[in-house]
């Protein structure tokens, strides 16, 4: 009787330890919702336990505030530290902190509390001036021991010592010769990379010397297709399945219809990068921290109008005198109208925004009729060529804006609605001007037979592999995906390959390659690039 008890509690407890392996997988974001510890929140945000902020003393005597200098400001999100100009700030991550070297002994708790409230190593030495001493009770720095022996301590899937594995995310409403275009550039790439580390397997044994029997730095990349199928509401499934079935270090490049935030939401909930899709509505929030994009799209247009108009009125005088029409037809340009609504509502600028259907002819006499109302108002079009060329007579209005987006950046050409009032949010480089990366990735292109059909995608492409490229070049032997987004952090170099975007940098925190851009005027059916504003919105 006892056996059989026995035996159907083990068959119970199996069952519901199955069921909860089932639990576990069926949300690969489980284990990130999680709220933080306090030692995590003191190493990012320089908060103590108490939720008052750490103290860090610099210089010998200046007292500053842990928001403003706290861990993760030099050692970097993963702790793997970084080379600021001639310093260069050592790794902490718990393997590397808590084991010895040849330079000093490994930290424990009391050496790492003298550390941070001396400026003492292991080893008895004075650390440089640079490193700041906290004010740390005991308690935190406890709690922040326990998290630097957690931080950096587990590779991350998708890269072992022979294969990176990547993926590029497709949905499959894009135009399959777009499709084709892009991803004939990344898996070209792609087979560059692994005919140069071809070699690599029939060496595995370099030499005597202990950090030559290490992994290669040379492994062979993967590039998977995720392709995205029906309701946007399904995306946030589809992409768990892909990554449940085979697991990639990060995922390259892409190209969505609509806003990449579905994509977007499942690398931060899954700590994914996600290197440089391409998109005019990135819908990134605040504080992302795992993709990196070339500029805000469609949303950066409307901030550069939102700036053009504020700078020219009095908030009070400008609702009093006129108005700002916006004018639409499909979903981008309502997301951009939203985004003008928003962006001038901060200023207190009100709107007034008209859509109609795109598959309608453009009702031009209701928009001539608004306008009359109000003639010292902005109207923004947001609209394709197509439709705007459907306005045959002059629009009674102060000043016109078009998007540079939605015109394909072909700005050449007349538009009988304006004669001198005409301007184009354009956060692109200026045409006509040479482009120096373009030109390299068109040389590149012929030397590998890639037809080029979509010059922008195509080179978006192209500079994404390239920066991911140099990123895992640098990231090495560690298999540490914080560590890959923190080489591109702090790899200016990289921005000066990209073609088509103006002024591009990268730098701890930035998310975005381009910042601003142009307002130009259309003067005889021709951008005027000599007096083009640059706006670099706030």
């Amino acid at each position: 009787m006892d056996r059989f008890i026995l035996s159907n509690f083990l068959q119970i407890m199996i069952i519901r330890c199955v069921a909860l392996i089932g639990l576990f997988c069926s949300s690969v974001d489980a284990a990130n919702q999680l709220t933080p510890s306090a030692g995590q929140i003191l190493y990012r945000q320089g908060i103590l336990s108490s939720g008052n902020q750490m103290t860090a003393i610099v210089a010998g005597d200046i007292a500053i505030l842990g928001k403003q200098f706290n861990c993760q400001s030099c050692h970097g999100r993963s702790g793997m530290g970084a080379a600021e100009g001639k310093y260069v700030v050592p790794s902490i991550a718990g393997k590397l902190l808590f084991s010895g070297s040849h330079k000093r002994p490994a930290y424990d708790r009391k050496t790492l509390a003298r550390v941070l409230r001396e400026g003492i190593d292991s080893s008895g030495r004075l650390l440089d001036p640079l490193m700041p001493r906290f004010v740390l009770p005991d308690n935190d720095i406890e709690e922040l021991a326990v998290y630097l022996e957690g931080l950096s301590a587990e590779p991350m899937p998708g890269l072992d010592d022979k294969v990176i594995r990547l993926a590029t995310v497709i949905s499959e409403d894009i135009d399959i010769e777009q499709r084709k275009a892009v991803v004939d550039v990344l898996s070209t790439y792609v087979k560059v990379i692994n005919r140069q580390t071809r070699l690599e397997s029939q060496r595995p044994n370099r030499g005597t010397k202990p950090e030559v029997k290490l992994p290669s730095l040379y492994r062979e990349w993967i590039l998977d297709i995720w392709t995205l199928k029906g309701d946007r509401q399904s995306w946030p499934a589809q992409l768990r399945n892909y990554y449940q079935t085979q697991p990639v270090f990060a995922l390259m490049s892409g190209l969505t219809s609509g806003s990449w935030a579905p994509v977007g939401r499942f690398c931060e909930n899954n700590k994914i990068p996600c290197l440089f899709p391409s998109t005019d509505l990135p819908d990134a929030e605040q504080n992302d921290f795992y993709t990196f994009h070339f500029s805000k799209g469609i949303k950066l247009e409307a901030e550069l109008i939102s700036e053009h108009i504020s700078s020219q009125f009095v908030p009070k005088v400008r609702q009093e005198g006129s108005k700002t029409i916006q004018f639409y037809c499909d979903a981008i340009g309502a997301r951009a109208s939203e985004f003008l609504t928003s962006a001038l509502a901060q200023q207190k600028l009100k709107t007034e925004n008209i859509s109609f259907d795109c598959q309608e002819p453009m009702p031009v006499s209701k928009l001539i009729a608004q306008l009359k109302k109000s003639p010292l108002s902005d109207i923004i079009l947001w609209l394709a060529r197509e439709k705007l060329n459907e306005i045959t007579q002059l629009l009674p209005a102060r000043n016109i804006y078009l998007s540079s987006t939605l015109l394909q950046r072909n700005l050449l050409g007349d538009f009988p609605l304006a004669k001198d009032s005409l301007l184009v949010a354009h956060p692109y480089k200026l045409p006509g001007k040479i482009d120096s990366a373009m030109r390299r990735f068109k040389v590149w292109a012929k030397l590998h037979g890639i037809k080029i059909r979509y010059p922008k995608l195509q080179a978006e492409a192209f500079f994404a592999s390239f920066a991911t490229s140099d990123a895992l070049n640098h990231v090495r032997r560690y298999r540490l995906r914080d560590y890959l987004l923190e080489m591109l952090d702090h790899s200016p170099g990289v921005a000066v390959y990209l073609p088509h975007y103006p002024r591009p940098s990268l730098g701890p925190g930035q998310r975005f390659l381009t910042k601003g851009g142009y307002l130009l005027s259309l003067i005889n059916g021709e951008p005027d690039i000599i007096n083009a504003q640059w706006i670099l919105p706030f």
